[in-house]
């Protein structure tokens, strides 16, 4: 319960896209996507946002050393050579509305900022798909998320509607629809 209280001091950038193409940008990949068993994966470390840096905050801080030690217990979070997304849990946000908690991961070899992508989450019923997110816009804009290193990662959050949080509990890895796209970063110099 104290863990699902600090998630609430993370704010969310959803917005309209900005048009920051670039063909040479590697594609955004969901992080549930097969691993081969034979890649051993470094671990990644978790970055404190830009807008936690700025309020002072640090990685002392208690939900960053809880994201922490989650990271060292799974050092197979993210997609090799890639950005991924790992979604973590269902938080209640002090607006009295809840919010999905993910994890953005770099594997890639070079720091990127300026992430944006729709993000669908969903239930195959067997009859069409009940959505817990329908192609959420998420932006990972430097001036919130700062420039994420090779090798980290860091959390974010997007509303979940009490209609999405009640489909969220009937996900299964079986029935689980999870869609990345339009994706876009910038790879900084």
């Amino acid at each position: 319960m104290k863990r699902t209280a600090i998630f609430l001091t993370l704010t969310v950038l959803l917005a309209g896209c900005g048009d920051q193409a670039d063909s040479d940008q590697p594609e955004v990949k969901e992080e549930q996507e097969a691993v081969s068993q034979e890649q051993e994966m470094e671990p990644v470390e978790i970055q404190v946002l830009k807008a936690d840096e700025e309020k002072g905050v640090t990685l002392e801080n208690e939900m960053y050393q809880q994201l922490s030690a989650f990271l060292e217990s799974n050092p197979e979070v993210g997609v090799p050579g890639d950005f991924g997304v790992h979604s973590l849990t269902l938080a209640n946000q002090t607006e009295g509305g809840q919010a999905m908690f993910f994890l953005g991961v770099n594997r890639l070899e070079k720091p990127i900022k300026n992430i944006t992508f729709d993000y669908t989450l969903g239930v195959d019923t067997g009859n069409g798909i009940d959505y817990v997110l329908e192609k959420e816009r998420v932006e990972l804009l430097e001036p919130f998320a700062g420039i994420i290193q090779p090798g980290h990662a860091i959390p974010f959050t997007v509303p979940v509607t009490p209609e999405g949080a009640e489909v969220l509990q009937s996900i299964t890895e079986e029935n689980k629809v999870v869609k990345l796209e339009n994706a876009d970063f910038e790879l900084e110099n």
